[in-house]
């Protein structure tokens, strides 16, 4: 029991660290917060360095709303802790129909729009076997929210660069958001992989002579 509240202690205290810089610089800290920065947008508010000025109340008001949940949250888990523990013991054939409904239901809400309905399943399916690989869900969901944004504002600074990408090699703050994207796909892939391990399994032997 106090490993389960220790680490649902820890998952609930990076709440915070994740909303600051998605208010502050409009990046999500973590999937929840990109699923909160889609929301935002929806509702048309765009989280950034401009939120402070252009609604100089909401932030404080997220901050209250954090705390006041933090409590909230305490009171109702010390009275409903005994009723929602028994939702572990209902059988997953009756469960996951319930989840799948939900999903389908939030799905067409995105938009009303029947084709969403048509979108979920290979997607679905396709997030299915990515899971069975071990593939991050996360950053997924994080590009596939952060992706418009990131066309948006390219397209803006094509614009402005009257169709040229030479500021983005030229400019050294550009150039080096490209050379740390460069740099995170190559940690990723299987050849740094497999030589970093190389590397370490030497140091290792090294340090044992």
């Amino acid at each position: 029991m106090q490993g389960v509240i220790a680490a649902e202690t820890a998952n609930n205290a990076c709440i915070g660290g994740a909303i600051i810089p998605l208010l502050s610089l409009g990046i999500p800290g973590s999937p929840p917060a990109a699923m909160l920065l889609g929301a935002l947008v929806l509702h048309g508010i765009q989280p950034g360095p401009m939120l402070s000025i252009e609604r100089p109340e909401f932030i404080p008001m997220v901050s209250a709303i954090i705390f006041l949940s933090t409590i909230a949250m305490w009171i109702l888990g010390m009275f409903l802790i005994k009723f929602v523990v028994k939702v572990i013991k209902i059988s997953p054939s009756l469960f996951m129909p319930i989840v799948g409904m939900l999903c389908f239901m939030g799905a067409y809400a995105l938009g009303l729009k029947v084709f969403n309905l048509y979108l979920m399943v290979p997607i679905g399916i396709f997030c299915y076997f990515l899971g069975k690989m071990d593939y991050p869900i996360a950053p997924l969901v994080i590009g596939v929210i952060l992706g418009p944004m990131v066309d948006q504002n390219l397209r803006r600074g094509l614009m402005v660069s009257q169709g040229s990408l030479m500021p983005l090699i030229t400019r050294p703050f550009a150039l080096m958001l490209v050379i740390v994207i460069v740099l995170m796909f190559v940690s990723q892939s299987r050849i740094y992989k497999a030589t970093m391990a190389k590397l370490t399994s030497a140091i290792l032997r090294k340090k044992k002579r």
